[in-house]
C-alpha cells in the first residue's frame, strides 16, 4: 500500500512539474493553477478507482461511488476550463454524474436492483433537465411538486426492489431454540478417548475378573 501511494504521489508531482516547465519555457499560463485546479478533484478520484480495481477482492464496492463522483466531476471541470460550457448545465451534469457513479457501484456489486433503478432515473432526469436548460424551455409540468413526487416514487421503487432482492432463507433451516441449543452442546462435547489407560488405572482393570 505504501509503494502504491508513493507511485500516485509521484505521478501528481510529475504532472505539476511538467505543467510548470511548460509555462516557464513557452511563457504561457495554459497549465497554471487557475486552469489546472480540477486536478485536485480528478486525481483523488482516479486513485480510488485504481485502488479498488487493483484490489477488488479486499475492497468495499461502495468506495466506487465517491470515486466515480470525484473522477467525473474533476474531468468535467477540467474540460470546462478549455471548452466553453454553459454554467446552467452544471447542475444537470452533476445529477448525471451521480447516476453514473451509482451505476458503476451496481455493476461491481449487482445485488441491489434498487440502486440500478435510481441510477438510471438520475441519468435520465439529468439528461432531460440538461436538454431543457440548453433549449431554454422547461416543460410546464416540471415544478417543485412534481420533483417531490418523483423523489417519493424513486424511494418507493428502491425499497421494493431492495426487499425483493434479499436472499430468502428456506423454511427447512428453521429449528426450535431448544433443538438448536442441544445440537450445539453435543457438537462441543469432546469424543471419548480410545486410548488404553496407563499406570495404576491400567493394572486395576487387568486384575478385575
Amino acid at each position: 500500500m505504501r509503494k502504491r501511494t508513493s507511485y500516485y504521489i509521484g505521478l501528481i508531482l510529475i504532472i505539476i512539474g511538467a505543467g510548470a516547465l511548460y509555462n516557464s519555457i513557452f511563457l504561457d499560463n495554459l497549465f497554471s493553477m487557475r486552469n489546472m485546479w480540477p486536478l485536485f478533484i480528478l486525481l483523488p478520484g482516479l486513485f480510488l478507482e485504481t485502488d479498488y480495481f487493483a484490489n477488488y477482492r479486499n475492497r468495499d464496492a461502495s468506495m466506487l461511488i465517491p470515486a466515480g463522483i470525484l473522477t467525473l466531476m474533476g474531468g468535467f471541470f477540467l474540460v470546462k476550463q478549455f471548452v466553453p460550457i454553459m454554467d446552467e448545465l452544471t447542475g444537470s451534469i452533476f445529477i448525471v454524474i451521480v447516476g453514473f457513479s451509482l451505476l458503476q457501484y451496481y455493476a461491481a456489486k449487482p445485488r441491489d436492483r434498487g440502486i440500478l433503478i435510481i441510477s438510471l432515473a438520475l441519468i435520465l432526469l439529468g439528461g432531460f433537465l440538461g436538454y431543457a436548460r440548453y433549449v431554454e424551455e422547461m416543460p410546464y409540468w416540471l415544478n417543485r411538486d412534481s420533483i417531490r413526487a418523483i423523489a417519493i416514487l424513486l424511494l418507493g421503487l428502491y425499497l421494493v426492489f431492495r426487499a425483493l432482492g434479499r436472499d430468502k432463507k428456506p423454511d427447512s433451516t428453521y429449528r426450535p431454540r431448544e433443538e438448536y441449543t442441544r445440537d450445539r452442546q453435543s457438537s462441543q462435547t469432546p469424543p471419548p478417548s480410545s486410548q488404553t489407560p496407563s499406570g495404576d488405572a491400567g493394572d486395576k482393570i487387568e486384575k478385575e475378573p
